[in-house]
């Protein structure tokens, strides 16, 4: 049995998966589905209602980001693994957790609320990876995704502003934490913290090396395209950047 992440391809949390695996020198299929759509897959992969769900090719089903990353930990040499034995490995674990349930959403709403508008334009991206009858849907539905999609999430121009300046404050703190010079959130040494930022800023930057392709910032509107390249310049966002280039498609180097 083939190993397969169920995903939506651009989705923040779906990267985060995906480099962890990658990281681990996991092998498996990506079966990519649009948003909504994505429900009925991860149900019937045997997970909830949310992607990324993994199906080890043993049948074993891990249903969350966290989880997938902690899976693929334990397939890694103690020198590489996410989460240290100790102390380390606590405090990582914690501040995955903050990004999780901050950077992830704040990132995620901000993004829809300048996307959906105009996601006509931005379909090449929208739609990489997508079966060709999910494309279909897409194009013919009309509003009804952004509707729906909007409706879930909350997404309007209150929540928006306020989930900016959220992730403005989170760019911060990760900044303030890299002023002694260290290379890594917690140290010299990469963890699961810096994973999860880095692929869940994603959204606010738009990074070379992310797993799916996403839109240049000139592909953007104007304002979001202005945003995207104050973070790209922001410390935090340098940060990141350099963790997509020397960490993103690294692999294991032993067991």
């Amino acid at each position: 049995m083939t190993a397969r992440l169920v995903t939506i391809p651009i989705s923040h949390f779906c990267e985060k998966a995906r480099w962890a695996l990658h990281r681990a020198d996991v092998a498996y299929v990506e079966q990519p589905h649009l948003q909504l759509v994505h429900i009925a897959a991860a149900l019937r992969a045997g997970g909830r209602r949310s992607v990324p769900v993994f199906v080890a090719d043993d049948g074993e089903v891990v249903a969350d980001s966290t989880d997938i990353l902690r899976w693929a930990d334990r397939r890694l040499a103690p020198d590489r693994r996410l989460y240290p034995a100790g102390d380390l490995g606590e405090r990582a674990a914690a501040l995955e957790d903050e990004f999780d349930e901050g950077l992830g959403p704040d990132s995620r709403l901000w993004m829809y609320h300048e996307t959906l508008p105009v996601v006509d334009r931005l379909r090449p991206w929208a739609e990489a990876g997508l079966p060709r009858w999910e494309r279909l849907t897409f194009r013919g539905s009309g509003p009804l995704p952004r509707i729906a999609i909007s409706r879930a999430l909350g997404v309007n121009d209150e929540s928006a502003a306020a989930a900016l300046q959220s992730v403005d404050r989170t760019f911060d703190d990760v900044a303030e934490r890299l002023t002694d010079g260290r290379r890594f959130l917690l140290g010299d040494r990469f963890t699961a913290a810096d994973l999860t930022f880095a692929a869940l800023s994603a959204p606010m930057l738009l990074p070379g090396g992310y797993g799916s392709p996403l839109p240049p910032p000139e592909a953007m509107p104007g304002a979001a395209a202005e945003h995207i390249r104050r973070l790209r310049a922001h410390p935090a966002g340098a940060f990141a950047d350099r963790l997509y280039r020397e960490e993103r498609w690294a692999r294991r180097t032993g067991a």
